[in-house]
């Protein structure tokens, strides 16, 4: 009976040993580079003022849902960046409010945005007649 108890024993350690080490993988899935929407713009911020923030020197309201991110792309409050003056990448409403806001890490400040297109209407052609 005692070489049963040890046998479950051993089998459970195994079981979940093995579901430990699958289950890390899934850390190891995080990419190295963020990926931002296409009207993403790049600025200089300063937070001193919030609600309201500067952006390159101008004064711009934020969205009531604003999100920032930092350089880990983890959501932090808006006390949380320290600095007046930090380079980030944000993304603005149809409003014009700032929405989202992105601290950049090294790397990403060397890189290039690309450049956003501009919406063009299409004309919508009936192939139904």
């Amino acid at each position: 009976m005692p070489m049963l108890l040890i046998l479950r024993r051993v089998m459970m350690m195994s079981v979940l040993a093995l579901l430990t080490m699958t289950s890390l993988q899934g850390f190891a899935q995080i990419p190295e580079e963020r990926n931002f929407p296409e009207n993403t713009r790049r600025g200089v911020l300063n937070m001193s003022q919030y609600p309201n923030v500067l952006i390159d020197g101008k004064a711009k309201n934020t969205a009531p849902g604003l999100r920032i991110y930092d350089d880990q792309n983890l959501f932090i409050s808006p006390t949380q960046i320290t600095g007046n003056y930090v380079i980030v990448n944000y993304l603005e409403d149809n409003f014009g409010d700032v929405s989202k806001i992105w601290v950049l890490t090294e790397i990403e400040r060397k890189r290039v945005l690309p450049v956003a297109k501009e919406w063009v209407p299409q004309i919508f052609q009936n192939k139904n007649f």
